[in-house]
């Protein structure tokens, strides 16, 4: 199931080769920055027009709101005054946030998945980095890097920031987390396993699949109880639930807030469940033609092909 009309979906798309952002609604994308400049509402930020990218948009401490304005008056609209609507088969989707400035992932978050690790259940969050640099969006070809051979996959829910956060308490979390996305942490296993650090091994180009949308903590709060799957070839490998979090969302951010601050378009990969490659028997690893599917419910689907 996928949200539509209790939630706002936030994407970041092109069409005819311009890139732009928007909502997605259940009949099609509405552009966010066409549909302010139609009903006669340009919003001005530092003497700059409405912002294309949804980074510069949560850095703008009302965006969302701003944007809520914007669906409503949509709504409201008579049918022959409303802003056109873009078929989703005209426009592709890119990642929603392209470059952000800082991924903090999570590792041994999921009992199960520590379980066919052989490692021991944390005390506290384990967190590492990926490079923005790694960041492509659905439906783009992965290319296997030429430094590995056990290309992994991982199906991960992503916490967007939307706020400047520091040294936030777990209740009032939420309040600055503008929303979620799915994130796949494709990993170079034999990198990881052999130098003993992870950093290398998830950040080599292409390894962070970001996608489809980013959907708004109204609906999700705090995004516990969504099922997720993960999917080679029609085949589940992963199947679980956003339940199962050893850390749940409310713990990861006031964590890491009290050791870092956290800015608006940073993104938190929360850790994957059980069902990686390199724990199966034998191990299995990616391999060109390979289509990948992840799904996370209320969120949507994030596929990508590896050649």
């Amino acid at each position: 199931m996928v949200c539509y009309l209790s939630c706002m979906r936030l994407v970041t798309y092109s069409r005819l080769g311009v890139p732009s952002i928007g909502v997605e609604l259940e009949k099609g994308i509405l552009d966010i920055p066409e549909a302010a400049s139609r009903f006669g509402r340009q919003y001005h930020i530092h003497g700059h027009s409405f912002p294309h990218s949804i980074l510069d948009l949560l850095r703008w401490d009302s965006g969302i709101e701003v944007v809520k304005q914007i669906v409503s008056s949509y709504h409201k609209t008579p049918l022959d005054e409303k802003p056109m609507l873009y078929n989703k088969s005209s426009i592709s989707y890119e990642a929603p946030i392209q470059r952000p400035g800082k991924i903090i992932a999570l590792g041994l978050n999921y009992r199960d998945h520590i379980e066919e690790t052989g490692r021991d259940i944390p005390d506290f969050p384990v967190i590492f980095a990926k490079f923005p640099s790694c960041v492509v969006g659905p439906d783009t070809e992965v290319k296997v890097p030429e430094v590995t051979k056990q290309l992994d996959w991982e199906v991960e829910l992503g916490i967007v920031m939307g706020h400047l956060t520091k040294n936030v308490e777990p209740e009032n979390a939420l309040d600055k987390v503008a929303g979620y996305t799915i994130i796949n942490d494709l990993s170079a296993r034999d990198l990881q396993h052999s130098e003993g650090q992870w950093v290398r091994g998830k950040s080599l180009d292409g390894l962070c699949p970001m996608g489809p949308s980013i959907v708004t903590t109204d609906e999700l709060g705090d995004a516990s109880g969504l099922r997720m799957h993960t999917k080679v070839n029609g085949v589940t490998k992963q199947e679980s639930n956003t339940s199962n979090l050893l850390f749940g969302t409310k713990e990861i951010v006031s964590f890491l807030s009290k050791s870092f601050s956290l800015e608006p378009g940073d993104v938190i990969a929360t850790g994957t469940p059980s069902g990686v490659g390199f724990a199966r028997d034998p191990p299995e690893f990616l391999n060109p033609g390979d289509e990948v599917e992840l799904y996370i419910e209320k969120i949507g689907y994030l596929r990508n092909r590896i050649v």
